[in-house]
């Protein structure tokens, strides 16, 4: 799909339009303060609107971005779809889904006859560990928060697409503020070591990856340990509630190659330290994951890339709520629970809400699941991820053709 097709504005991505809309608007007379609301009814265009977020200053993301993400698709569509927020892919070109979720999202809206330039318009709203997290790295553990601070480059224990333990190089290192996010402690259950990680970061269970919020007391949860060895392991770990030792590189070598095992986890939310508190991640080559004292979890997305925060959501949701004035959609699709919460204001795991039809000021809305959870999930089987999705669309193009 070429960049032209993409651009709702017909220019290039990489150099937005600073030219003004015929008629009497003035951004310069629009508030760039989050403080300060913007009207409903202030934007005359999607184009007039666009000019505006181009010089938007709401919220400190504006000092990191690299485009503005308006939207791409049909302006006069009948479904609206939400993001959460823009990812690297994103920010680089200026518009929203253009990464492995926006090919996924794509063929999804195709599988049911949807022309994702003519029949939908797509816009965006706008996760991660504590410092003193395990890591199992080729030279013992390591905390996560030493791993960023000091940029590490070795390489982490890891599981691939078939459930093997292999040895991955860290690639990315990520800190941010937890801002009004949820931590919850992780444990085996009946062990003391763990891990303290927001809600909203993937873990992987025998359900697949899902976010830590929405642990059942069922969930198994992949060890990233060897089938078999998990008591001795766990004894070589009961050291890291006071400290990280660095035990002999040889002990994990023969890690290499064999399945993981599955053990049952515990979460409990403990006290909430303050907003500003730092939280990080890590990227891991190829694998998008690595071992921890509880379970092997996802990549967290990073600062470019990660949930948007409730100060980050109030700051876009005013540019939101003009776009669905302007194109007056008949559907709006959620792409995650972040997405539905920032516009109804409720918070919901997305595995309860999705295909679930919804009224929200006068238009049917529902709760899909974000093709990047999909991407993590990537199993066909009934009562999966993918198959519900499945389930979803379909209803959307039936929902779709009542309404017409």
């Amino acid at each position: 799909m070429s960049s032209e097709q993409l651009n709702l504005f017909n220019t290039d991505p990489s150099e937005p339009s600073d030219s003004l809309p015929e008629g009497d608007f003035n951004p310069d007379l629009i508030p760039t303060d989050a403080s300060i609301p913007i009207p409903a009814k202030t934007y005359p265009t999607i184009e007039a609107l666009a000019v505006h977020c181009q010089q938007c200053q709401r919220c400190e993301l504006a000092g990191s971005r690299t485009h503005v993400v308006i939207g791409r698709g049909n302006p006069q569509a009948d479904i609206l779809i939400v993001g959460e927020g823009p990812g690297q892919h994103e920010d680089e070109q200026g518009l929203p889904f253009v990464g492995r979720s926006g090919q996924l999202l794509d063929k999804i809206l195709a599988s049911v006859n949807f022309d994702p330039e003519k029949d939908v318009y797509i816009a965006n709203m706008v996760k991660c560990l504590t410092a003193e997290t395990a890591v199992l790295t080729r030279e013992g553990y390591k905390t996560i928060g030493s791993i960023v601070k000091q940029q590490w480059q070795g390489e982490v224990l890891s599981l691939d697409p078939q459930k093997k333990l292999v040895w991955r190089p860290v690639t990315g290192w990520y800190e941010s503020p937890l801002g009004s996010r949820t931590l919850y402690e992780v444990k085996y259950a009946g062990q003391d070591v763990g891990y303290t990680a927001t809600g909203d970061h993937p873990i992987l269970t025998r359900r697949g990856w899902i976010p830590v919020e929405d642990l059942h007391a069922q969930d198994l949860a992949a060890t990233g340990t060897p089938m078999g060895d998990f008591t001795s392991m766990q004894q070589i770990l009961q050291g890291i509630r006071d400290r990280v030792p660095k035990f002999s590189s040889s002990l994990t070598h023969n890690f290499a190659g064999q399945k993981t095992d599955w053990r049952p986890v515990t979460k409990v939310k403990p006290s909430q330290p303050e907003s500003s508190s730092s939280v990080y991640c890590i990227d891991v080559a190829e694998t998008a994951n690595f071992v921890t004292p509880a379970g092997v979890v996802h990549n967290c997305r990073p600062p470019q890339n990660r949930t948007p925060v409730s100060e980050e959501i109030a700051a876009c949701k005013p540019y939101l709520l003009e776009q669905i004035r302007l194109i007056d959609p008949k559907i709006i699709l959620f792409t995650g629970a972040t997405a539905y919460k920032g516009l109804t204001g409720k918070k919901q795991g997305i595995t309860k809400i999705r295909g679930q039809w919804l009224e929200w000021e006068g238009r049917q809305c529902m709760a899909i699941f974000h093709p990047a959870y999909l991407l993590r999930n990537p199993s066909r089987e009934k009562g999966k991820p993918k198959w519900l999705m499945w389930q979803d669309i379909q209803a959307v193009r039936q929902k779709l053709d009542e309404l017409r």
